[in-house]
């Protein structure tokens, strides 16, 4: 068994840093966006162009909902209520490694794109074949990541990015195509409406990004929401966060044991 490690990612140098096969201060600096370099690492070395550039903070912005009673905003409140803004930042983040809530359901809803256009072999296919065979692939595929919007008519962060996108002349690339398409048809049949996770994955794979790769970027492109909770919620200590009461606390696991003396 080789006991040695590699990597790609890295080397610190006198003169320059190299990051995934660019130079940090020579080629990057001054030239390469935050997010642009979260689409290096995830892309393991693509550079974004100037337009992906620009689409990438236009999704950040979208996503940019940091409204605390948002769970889970609210763990991440709840955590750094007793003083740790990095405990709360990260406490946020792992309860988001899911395909049920926050922007790590990008990944799903990737997938869910992909697998229906693989379905439907015709980008052009006629509308009455394009319901027959979705329906038919809808029948083994009950779980819909990227569909459902909790609480309101509309998700107001997809129809943001969706007026962005039709803005960009982006409307008619395959997947965003795609993405129209199906929202209509389940919105005829199950009465759903996609979210900003869908968006996400349609607009992320029409850049070329593997359903991995997009869930990376989404969720990197979300972490202000975090982070700004994580900063007041340290600040304010809130002690009601910190004091929830035996009330609320349900233990779940083995009965008291005897203790011989």
């Amino acid at each position: 068994m080789s006991r040695e490690v590699t990597t790609r990612v890295a080397r610190a140098r006198f003169d320059d840093h190299r990051y995934l096969g660019h130079g940090a201060l020579t080629e990057l600096l001054g030239h390469e966006s935050f997010l642009g370099l979260t689409m290096i690492a995830a892309c393991q070395g693509r550079r974004p162009t100037e337009e992906e550039r620009g689409l990438l903070d236009a999704l950040a912005v979208s996503m940019a909902a940091a409204d605390p009673r948002i769970w889970p905003l609210k763990i991440t409140r709840l955590v750094a209520a007793y003083g740790g803004t990095i405990a709360g930042y990260v406490a946020g983040q792992l309860c988001t490694e899911c395909d049920a809530i926050g922007p790590w359901v990008t990944g799903p809803a990737a997938e869910l794109l992909i697998s229906v256009r693989e379905a439907v072999a015709d980008d052009a296919a006629a509308d009455e074949k394009f319901e027959t065979v979705v329906c038919a692939w809808l029948e083994t595929h009950r779980r819909l990541s990227g569909y459902g919007v909790a609480f309101r008519a509309d998700d107001e962060r997809f129809m943001a990015l969706r007026r962005h996108v039709e803005n960009e002349g982006r409307a008619r690339l395959p997947y965003w195509a795609l993405q129209e398409r199906l929202s209509a048809l389940l919105l005829r049949n199950r009465g759903l409406k996609p979210n900003i996770a869908m968006g996400a994955a349609a607009l992320l794979l029409d850049m070329g990004l593997s359903p991995k790769q997009a869930q990376w970027v989404t969720n990197l492109a979300n972490t202000n929401t975090f982070y700004a909770n994580a900063i007041e919620g340290a600040e304010q200590r809130t002690e009601v966060l910190r004091d929830v009461g035996p009330r609320a606390v349900r233990y779940v696991g083995p009965g008291p044991r005897a203790v011989s003396r």
